[in-house]
């Protein structure tokens, strides 16, 4: 900030999503505030006063301000208007300050932190939200529901949004506001191009769905669940097999299937029950069937729950979330790129469309060398040789 902007925008959006869809609009508030970040004006729009161009200005003089603002430049798009110069978005900035991996204490359970707007007002000391239960009524007006609460309660629900997105702004300039350092302001503008504005693109643009393939499938899931079962399932012909004839998962069958096969030393939870994730397959997958199993539950995850929303015109938007992993990474969900490789098969481009997927596979350690400052660790990952730290003479 500091002065560099003469006008600061802080915008929110309320909108319809159908799953897999584009959002349709229904209002937005903007607060319009001057270089020292003043509230000068309030814009309040109803859906039928979006104009062609937005209400405020659009030059090299302006940062426009939003909390995971992908979904605000989303409707940017939909309503046909050009992205700011400058975005600033709150989301990545309370990422920096608190995606801090913590020492390894085997006696503490930490469980993964929500970082939603409502969080990072209160890891600011910022209070609101007294009078509207958020939760329930975002949930109504993205499913269509809002009639039930009229104009009036959904557009005074947008302006508390963008109030205390502003106060949230404000608070994360100060120096060391509740222990966390100030903003560094340009460069979350820069890492902003990333997760606002190239994220935006990515998820209005979609996944092409192989529809026909995809409701074939739903129409005959009984048949695919067992054609995938007898391929894949090493338990598919016994008496008590590890997942029914609908693609359910039994837990109880599944541990008496690593009984059975002299399999001790499965990966359990505090609570004593095995570990179920990715990563406890992918650590035992040197086992007989157990690479198969992992293939089966990620492709059925994909196919007995249909968990793939497909919009009108084929496309799969699934929902984004910029840099929220411990590496800073991209988190995702619904999408194709959750389930096993085998499941991208769904995909489907145009006859003259060439779709390439890159997967990179050793980013993490380029990651841990860059955080860490190992040198040994940047030299090797920039050699190439990304395991050279990990041998020993």
């Amino acid at each position: 900030m500091r002065g560099s902007f003469q006008h600061v925008i802080v915008g929110d959006f309320e909108y319809e999503a159908a799953d897999g869809d584009l959002p349709k609009p229904l209002c937005a508030v903007f607060y319009i505030l001057d270089h020292k970040l003043r509230l000068k004006e309030i814009i309040r729009l109803w859906r039928g006063q979006f104009s062609r161009k937005p209400p405020f200005p659009m030059d090299d003089d302006t940062l426009f301000v939003a909390y995971s603002a992908w979904a605000e430049l989303t409707c940017f798009i939909v309503l046909g208007w050009p992205f700011p110069v400058h975005v600033l978005d709150l989301h990545t900035t309370y990422l920096a300050a608190s995606n801090i991996l913590q020492p390894y204490d085997p006696d503490i359970i930490r469980k993964r932190q929500s970082k939603r707007l409502p969080d990072a007002c209160r890891a600011y000391c910022i209070e609101g939200w007294e009078a509207i239960d958020k939760d329930v009524i975002a949930k109504e007006i993205g499913e269509g529901h809002w009639r039930k609460y009229g104009k009036a309660v959904v557009l005074e629900y947008c302006r508390e949004d963008v109030e205390k997105t502003a106060e949230l702004l404000r608070a994360m300039l100060r120096p060391q506001s509740n222990h966390h350092a100030p903003m560094d302001t340009e460069r979350v503008i820069a890492w902003s191009e990333y997760s606002a504005k190239c994220v935006t693109l990515i998820q209005s643009r979609g996944m092409p769905i192989d529809v026909e393939l995809w409701n074939l499938v739903q129409e005959n899931k009984l048949r695919v669940i067992d054609a995938l079962r007898r391929r894949f399932d090493p338990s598919y012909l016994d008496d008590d097999p590890i997942y029914d004839a609908e693609g359910g998962f039994e837990y109880a069958r599944f541990e008496c299937f690593l009984i059975n096969h002299g399999i001790y030393q499965w990966p359990r939870l505090s609570s004593g029950r095995l570990q179920l994730d990715d990563d406890a397959f992918k650590l035992m997958a040197y086992l007989p069937g157990i690479e198969n199993l992992h293939a089966l539950k990620d492709s059925l995850n994909v196919i007995v729950k249909a968990n793939l929303p497909v919009g009108r015109d084929g496309r799969n938007r699934p929902k984004i979330f910029p840099l929220c992993t411990a590496t800073g990474r991209n988190a995702h969900a619904k999408s194709l790129f959750n389930a096993h490789a085998g499941m991208r098969g769904f995909m489907r481009f145009d006859c003259d469309v060439i779709g390439e997927y890159d997967d990179w596979r050793t980013q993490e350690i380029g990651v841990a060398a860059s955080l860490s400052d190992d040198q040994k660790l940047i030299e090797d990952y920039s050699s190439g040789d990304v395991y050279a730290t990990l041998r020993t003479d």
